[in-house]
């Protein structure tokens, strides 16, 4: 006897559901909006500040659950610059070849992170790689503090959004 799945009952969309929408919406914006204004204010690169907002949301919907995909994404930055130092003590011999075989390190490595105990979230480890990279620069003690800082702030606005958002009267 062949039994056919039970269905689901239809639900209807609730009458407030767009207005929990926009109120969701405009809380993620506001708090962005401050915590670029913060980020510039400190000197801060915004699009770094973005990348920790999105590392610490990558998983997780709490903070104990979202912090360590930031610790995540600061260890990142510094296997970012490790490699950076890497790169440019093996170019005078493999010259153009130097990069690419770091990369295939430093993929290695993060994708074996992924069997570590909490800190195994291999897109927020790429985040702190593309926040190293994407800057430009020659590693250097103040490049990852401006980093990590301008990371923290997103990760702490995405924080405090979602602790916002989840005040938010649900829509029914």
């Amino acid at each position: 006897m062949t039994s056919t799945p039970p269905t689901a009952p239809a639900i209807a969309p609730a009458a407030d559901a767009p207005r929990h929408f926009h109120a969701f919406t405009l809380v993620a914006a506001a708090v962005a909006a401050i915590a670029t204004v913060g980020t510039l204010a400190a000197a801060l690169p915004a699009w770094s500040m973005f990348l920790g907002w999105v590392a610490y949301s990558t998983s997780g919907q709490t903070p104990r659950e979202s912090l360590p995909n930031l610790a995540s994404f600061l260890i990142g930055l510094g296997i970012g610059a490790g490699s950076g130092l890497l790169i440019g003590a093996l170019a005078p011999w493999l010259g153009n070849a130097a990069t690419p075989v770091v990369v295939f390190g430093d993929v290695v490595l993060v994708l074996t992170l992924r069997a570590a105990p909490l800190i195994n979230n291999a897109l927020a480890y790429f985040l702190g790689l593309i926040s190293f990279f994407a800057s430009a620069q020659a590693p250097s003690r103040s490049l990852l503090a401006m980093l990590a800082a301008a990371g923290v702030i997103g990760a702490v606005g995405a924080g405090l959004a979602g602790f916002l958002q989840s005040r938010l009267p649900r829509a029914a």
